[in-house]
C-alpha cells in the first residue's frame, strides 16, 4: 500500500489510496492486465506491454473463432432451409374419404377458408358469450339499473328542488318555468 502511495503523483493526491487500490485489484482480478508476486514482506506489480498484446490477441483469435463457427453454423443452416425449399413436396393429397386427391394448392385454399370460418365463429362466440344472461349477469345488470334509477331520482328531485326555489323566489309559476326548459308536468314513475 506504502509503494501505491508512493506512485501517486502529487496531483491525485486527493484521490483516495483505498480507491486506487481497489482499481488495481480489478486489474488483477479481472482484466488481468497486472501481475502481482509477493517478494518477503512487499508486493511487486509488474505489467509488460507485450503481456497487454497478447491478451488482445488472444481475444481477438477467440472471437474469430466464435465468427467462423457461427458462419459455418448459418451455411449449413442455409444449405438445410434450401434442401428443404427444392426438396421433393408432394403435390397431391388425398382427401378424408380417400377417394379424392386435392392438389397442394387446393389443400392450402381449404386450410385458408377453415381458418377464416373459425375466426367468423369465434367472433360469433364472444358476441353470444356477451349477450347470454345467466344469474351473475342479470345480478350485475340489476345493481347497475338500481344505480342509475337513484341517480334518476335525484337528478329528479333536484329539479323539483329548483323549480320551487324559482317559485319562491321570483314568483314566477312552476308551469311557466317547466314549459320554458322543457321540463314535464310529472315525471312518469318507475316501478322498482
Amino acid at each position: 500500500m506504502k509503494e501505491l502511495e508512493k506512485l501517486i503523483p502529487k496531483k491525485c493526491a486527493g484521490v483516495s489510496p483505498m480507491l486506487v487500490k481497489d482499481l488495481v485489484q480489478q486489474m488483477i482480478d479481472e482484466d488481468g492486465l497486472i501481475c502481482v508476486e509477493k517478494c518477503g514482506n512487499i508486493n511487486v506489480y509488474w505489467c509488460f506491454k507485450n503481456q497487454i498484446i497478447q491478451k488482445v490477441y488472444d481475444s481477438c483469435e477467440r472471437l474469430k473463432g466464435q465468427i467462423e463457427a457461427k458462419e459455418k453454423e448459418t451455411v449449413q443452416l442455409k444449405e438445410n432451409l434450401r434442401s428443404t425449399c427444392n426438396g421433393d413436396r408432394k403435390e397431391l393429397f388425398k382427401s378424408k374419404d380417400g377417394k379424392t386427391q386435392l392438389s397442394r394448392q387446393e389443400q392450402l385454399k381449404l386450410n385458408r377458408e377453415i381458418e377464416e370460418s373459425i375466426k367468423n365463429l369465434q367472433s360469433e362466440y364472444n358476441r353470444l358469450s356477451q349477450t347470454r344472461w345467466d344469474k351473475k349477469k342479470i345480478d350485475e345488470k340489476k345493481k347497475a339499473l338500481d344505480q342509475s334509477l337513484r341517480k334518476l331520482e335525484v337528478i329528479t328531485d333536484n329539479i323539483d328542488i329548483i323549480i320551487d326555489y324559482f317559485r319562491a323566489k321570483y314568483g314566477v309559476e312552476s308551469k311557466s318555468i317547466r314549459q320554458e326548459l322543457e321540463i314535464p308536468e310529472d315525471f312518469p314513475q318507475i316501478e322498482t
